[in-house]
């Protein structure tokens, strides 16, 4: 034997004996991988209201960061996840747990909306609940300048406990805030000629929500119960503000406090006979909310009349209830069948506020609110057939009946059906064909409302409001991917949707909408590849309606009378083309260099073609109805100086420019020149007055990967 040989043997019976003495594996390690990137971007922003350009996100110069991290070993885990540190757009996440113990997550995403940059009014107190200005205020120059805007603010958390297998528990929480202010308007007097007044409404919202849930889940089967509480919080009930025309302070009523519950109840069972699975869950929820009745309105010469209600509290409450059923089975190798039930029902117990004849706000008798309330049954079919692998049919059949207190619909009858084809069997081509035929029949109460053509309510009898009125509705969509040649893909989706409104006399008639969406791809992804995105979308509205200038005509409110040049009977068509065009690179231009690139153009043609009986009211088609025109250019390239770290160059360019007619030629103030002795004037702030506007972007950023 070696000199060498029996230390060796020696030691491999220490380790076989140590084997039997202890077979417990050792631990994995822990293990922690992730990337840290730091950095800075500054922008150039030109334009008076830039706010559509940055309106969800933050793109001030300043500090860019992100870091991403992943733990692992063979019993916990962790991921974790930030970006735009102190930024409004800020985001931040946290998950983790133990292997079939528990889990948890914490998150938090901030985002901005920016409304209006650079708005003007006559106002002081702009952001708080009391608005006070002295009127007239004709030259805008002298007005306040202030931004319209908030942060909302989601922050939520989870945890769940499965050690005891099959059985969880699951807690929930949730905060979401909103800081800030909107646009917002209120008519000056009682009718449009006197005017209206633009201001900023204060925001500050609180939503708190808790969940707890406990539940048993195993592969046969899964049961649970949740009960939530939520609670909504506004921190400016209502908002004052000084009324030119009634010479006082008015008042403009926000959002109240509102409470909300929620008892859910679920379950599914699976590997029933047929090979089926039955899934079944309930909901009770109510909402909630106090306010006090006003007392009294604001009149003229800043004088308070009484509004003269029934009740000096309103108590709001609104009670849901919904069950859904389903059936899904394979009782054949190449056959699925779904059968589904859905019910919801909504219980309006709110208080019945009614303010009195002769009151402040009376409405020619009572002003008596509506309370809303509705039952929906949800019945449907589905079936999927497989002719061989990789070609299919699927077809289904769905009926919602909804039974209301509405006054012009309280019975609505949506019938569904559907066929599909879908064929995958080809390796360089699929194809997807989907129609879609919906019926919708509703009982209209008010075809014998008025007692005859002079009086207004006789009006009603043809007017039919296209949420509930009867439609047809026609649905095709097709979808394609093909790939004639090696590194090319071609993808196609093309839609139609046509809605008719046959019973509709006064309301909209009509409306089309068409989709084209294709991109084409060439090039290997591992050097280069390039990619042309186009999209096109058609959309129509057709409507017809009356004007009435001769209110005391015999028949004024007859759409069936001879026109006259005071009564008559007129057309709209509104049209909307929305273009999309966009170019997409990614290159490896070196070992160590990628670059990536984009281009995208938008366009949005609006137009109105009014007609009118004998060409009464001289109508003119309008050109410029919400013209929007959007470019875009992103060039980045990435360089990988090793494993570890990497940098980041990048520059952004963006423009929008728009056009409409209500805002062209924009003015503060309606009449312009502003007339001192009216005090009806209208006063305007400038929100989406001025948006056309551009940015450039650069930003510089090192990654450091670990």
């Amino acid at each position: 034997m070696k000199p060498r040989t029996l230390p060796l043997l020696i030691a491999g019976l220490f380790a076989t004996g140590a084997s039997f003495a202890d077979d417990t594996p050792a631990p994995a390690p822990w293990v922690t991988q992730g990337a840290a990137t730091v950095g800075a971007m500054g922008t150039n922003t030109s334009g008076r209201d830039p706010s559509k350009l940055e309106e969800y996100q933050d793109l001030n110069s300043g500090v860019l960061s992100n870091i991403f991290m992943q733990g692992r070993d063979d019993k916990d885990w962790v991921d974790f996840y930030g970006e735009n540190f102190g930024r409004n757009d800020q985001f931040i996440t946290l998950r983790g747990g133990r292997y079939d113990v528990f889990k948890y997550a914490i998150s938090t995403n901030w985002l901005p909306h920016n409304f209006v940059d650079q708005a003007l009014t006559p106002y002081q107190g702009s952001g708080t609940a009391l608005l006070n200005a002295t009127f007239p205020s004709p030259n805008p120059a002298t007005w306040n300048k202030i931004n319209i805007g908030y942060e909302r603010k989601d922050t939520k958390g989870y945890f769940e406990w499965k050690a005891a297998n099959p059985w969880y528990t699951r807690i929930e929480g949730q905060q979401i805030s909103f800081e800030g202010t909107r646009p917002g308007s209120a008519a000056l007097g009682t009718s449009p000629g006197n005017g209206f007044m633009d201001f900023a409404v204060p925001i500050s919202y609180t939503t708190n929500t808790a969940t707890a849930e406990v539940g048993y889940s195993s592969y046969q089967s899964h049961f649970a119960l949740s009960y939530m509480y939520s609670k909504f919080d506004n921190g400016n009930s209502q908002l004052q503000w000084t009324n030119p025309f009634f010479g006082g302070l008015d008042t403009y009523y926000l959002a109240s406090d509102n409470t909300y519950q929620r008892i859910a109840a679920n379950g599914v069972m699976r590997g029933l006979p047929g090979a089926s699975t039955f899934a079944a869950r309930y909901t009770w929820s109510k909402t909630t909310n106090d306010m006090t009745v006003p007392q009294q309105a604001l009149g003229s010469g800043g004088s308070l009349i009484a509004t003269m209600p029934n009740m000096d509290t309103f108590n709001g409450e609104y009670v849901d209830q919904t069950l859904s059923l389903t059936l899904s089975s394979s009782p054949e190798k190449n056959l699925d069948t779904k059968v589904y039930y859905n019910y919801h029902k909504l219980n309006n117990n709110s208080s019945a506020v009614v303010f009195a004849a002769g009151s402040g706000v009376d409405c020619g008798g009572p002003c008596e609110s509506t309370l809303y309330n509705y039952n929906k049954n949800n019945f449907g079919l589905e079936g999927i057939w497989r002719i061989q692998r990789g070609s299919r049919f699927s077809g289904g059949w769905d009926y919602l009946e909804t039974s209301q207190n509405r006054v012009d619909f309280d019975h609505v009858r949506d019938n569904k059906l559907w066929l599909e084809y879908k064929n995958t069997s080809l390796d360089e081509l699929s194809l997807r064909v989907k129609y879609q035929y919906l019926e919708r029949r509703s009982d209209f109460l008010q075809g014998n409302e008025g007692t005859g053509p002079a009086d207004p309510n006789y009006l009603n009898r043809f007017v039919a409001r296209f949420d509930n009125s009867d439609m047809n509705q026609n649905y095709l969509k097709v979808t394609g991917d093909w790939t004639p040649a090696e590194l090319v893909d071609v993808s196609l989706e093309a839609t139609l949707r046509k809605n008719e409104y046959p019973n509709t006399v006064l309301g909209r008639t009509r409306d089309t909408r068409h989709e084209l969406f294709g991109t084409v791809s060439w090039g290997d992804f591992s050097s280069f590849r390039v990619v042309l995105m186009a999209d096109y979308e058609w959309v129509k509205y057709d409507s017809y309606h009356r004007n009435i200038s001769d209110t005391a005509a015999t028949n004024a409110y007859d759409p069936y009378a001879p026109a006259t040049s005071s009564n008559y009977n007129w057309s709209s068509k509104d049209t909307d083309d929305n273009w999309l065009l966009g170019i997409g690179l990614d290159w490896q231009a070196t070992e160590k260099l990628m670059v990536k690139a984009s281009a995208q153009y938008f366009k949005s043609d609006g137009s109105s073609n009014v007609d009118s009986q004998m060409n009464y009211g001289n109508p003119l088609p309008i050109t410029e109805y919400d013209d929007w025109k959007q470019a875009a250019i992103n060039l980045k390239g990435i360089y990988t100086l090793d494993k570890r770290w990497s940098f980041t160059a990048g520059y952004a360019y963006n423009k929008v420019e728009y056009s409409d007619i209500a805002y062209n030629g924009y003015q503060n103030t309606i009449p312009f020149p502003a007339v001192t002795n009216n005090t009806g004037q209208s006063y305007l702030n400038g929100y989406r007055a001025f948006p056309n506007s551009n940015i450039n972007t650069v930003y510089l950023l090192a990654t450091m990967h670990f």
